[in-house]
Order: structure tokens, then C-alpha cells, then sequence
């Protein structure tokens, strides 16, 4: 199901996350697959430790990089579908 601006997006309880300066690395147990998170990447999964909806992480992304809502929503959307599908990320629509 496509995720619309007000999906609240919650991190799965699955991955193990730590924090090494300035990457943070996930590990699926499940799937035994590691991911490293840099950047705005990051970004996304620290402010994702709170749940909270598309718009309002674009939001939150575009205040701190000096863009529209609208388009931080448009750029981090592919990001956030990938997280989906590796199950890092749940959707309530």
C-alpha cells in the first residue's frame, strides 16, 4: 500500500541499531543483513526512534536543511520505501 503524508511510520523491533560516530549500523537478525546508515540516512533513523508520520519527519528533515516540506517528503520517500521492504520499518497507513 503507497504511504500517504499523514502513514505513521514506527521502526520494526527486529533490527539492532548502534551508533559508531557518524554512521549508525543495523543489524536484521532474521535476515542476517547489515545496513550502515550515514548522513541524512541517519538522520531518518534517529528521528524515527519516535514514531511519527511522513509529513511530519519531511517536516522536521526540511527544517533543518532549508527545503519545502513537500519536497523533503518527495526525496526521503525512496528511502523510507527501502526500509519498508528490508522490514526495518512498519506503516500504518
Amino acid at each position: 500500500m503507497p504511504l500517504r503524508p499523514e502513514s505513521l511510520l514506527t521502526r520494526a523491533i527486529e533490527p539492532l541499531s548502534t551508533d559508531l560516530g557518524n554512521e549508525t549500523v543495523l543489524m536484521s537478525i532474521e535476515s542476517g543483513s547489515y545496513y550502515g546508515l550515514e548522513g541524512t540516512a541517519q538522520r531518518i533513523w534517529i528521528l524515527l526512534a519516535t514514531p511519527r508520520s511522513l509529513l511530519d519527519l519531511g517536516i522536521c528533515l526540511a527544517n533543518e536543511y532549508k527545503v519545502s516540506p513537500e519536497q523533503c517528503v518527495k526525496d526521503i520517500l525512496p528511502f523510507i520505501e527501502q526500509l519498508r521492504a528490508e522490514g526495518l520499518l512498519a506503516a500504518d497507513p
